[in-house]
C-alpha cells in the first residue's frame, strides 16, 4: 500500500474567500467569509478570532450547523451533511416534527 492510497482525501466544495482580515495576534490574513462557486452555501465567522464557522443555505437563507473551520464546513457540504441539517431545521419550522426536539426550532 503506497502513503497516497492510505491517506483518506476529503471531497471539498469549491469556494471563494470573499472576506479577509488581520489576525489580531499575528497580523496575519484570515479568512472571515466565503461562498461556494455554485452560489448555493455562504460561510461565516462571528467577527473575532477563533469562532467556528456557520453555513448559510443561500437559496433558503437558512442558517446551519457550526463547524471548527472553513475546510470541515466545506467537507459538510460537499457530502450532504449541512443539507441535511438544513432540510431537517425547514421541517421542523413547517411543524413536521419527529420524536426528537430540535433546540434551533421555536415550536418545540
Amino acid at each position: 500500500m503506497t502513503a497516497t492510497a492510505r491517506r483518506h482525501r476529503r471531497e471539498l466544495t469549491p469556494a471563494d474567500v470573499t472576506k479577509r482580515f488581520p489576525s489580531f495576534r499575528s497580523g496575519r490574513m484570515e479568512a472571515w467569509q466565503a461562498e461556494s462557486r455554485d452560489g448555493v452555501w455562504r460561510y461565516g465567522r462571528i467577527e473575532i478570532t477563533g469562532t467556528p464557522w456557520v453555513v448559510i443555505h443561500l437559496p433558503t437563507k437558512t442558517e446551519g450547523d457550526y463547524y471548527g473551520t472553513l475546510t470541515a464546513a466545506r467537507a459538510a457540504t460537499a457530502d450532504g451533511s449541512a443539507l441535511a441539517y438544513v432540510e431537517r431545521i425547514q421541517a421542523h419550522q413547517r411543524g413536521e416534527h419527529e420524536a426528537e426536539r430540535l433546540p434551533m426550532c421555536g415550536r418545540c
